[in-house]
């Protein structure tokens, strides 16, 4: 009998895990999607307990830390995963040209890949000063 092995339907597929995002900020990102091939997965607060890993159906959800956030506990954020350099950076650049207002960005790293979610847009918002307060 053959073992039935679960695959990631989403192996090698570039993804935007994205926080936060403003309806017109995600308009320009999914208006994107076509021409990167990539899946634009929006992460809700319930989930930021999970780690990156987690989110990009690498590994099972066995034991996400229960965790949520409030969703304005950060500003607006984009995780990219399975990117090349180049499209990471021209996905970026056109962003930047289409106005898009999201300050917290993010390539996986393998380093990364095993954080919480909610720990990675800490990190991002700290590196920014963008960390909100109230």
């Amino acid at each position: 009998m053959k073992a039935h092995i679960a695959r990631n339907q989403n192996a090698g597929v570039p993804m935007v895990l994205a926080w936060n995002l403003a309806p017109g900020d995600r308009g320009i990102l999914d208006g994107m999607a076509d021409a990167f091939g990539m899946k634009v997965q929006l992460v809700p607060p319930a989930s930021a307990g999970q780690t990156v890993a987690q989110l990009l159906g690498e590994v099972p959800l066995a034991a996400a830390r229960t965790l949520s956030l409030a969703p304005g506990a950060y500003p607006p954020a984009i995780v990219l995963a399975n990117f090349r350099p180049r499209d990471a950076a021209t996905l970026l650049d056109l962003l930047d040209n289409a106005k898009a207002q999201i300050p917290l960005r993010a390539l996986v790293t393998p380093a990364n890949r095993q954080w919480v979610f909610a720990d990675l847009l800490g990190q991002l918002a700290a590196e920014k000063g963008q960390v909100s307060r109230g």
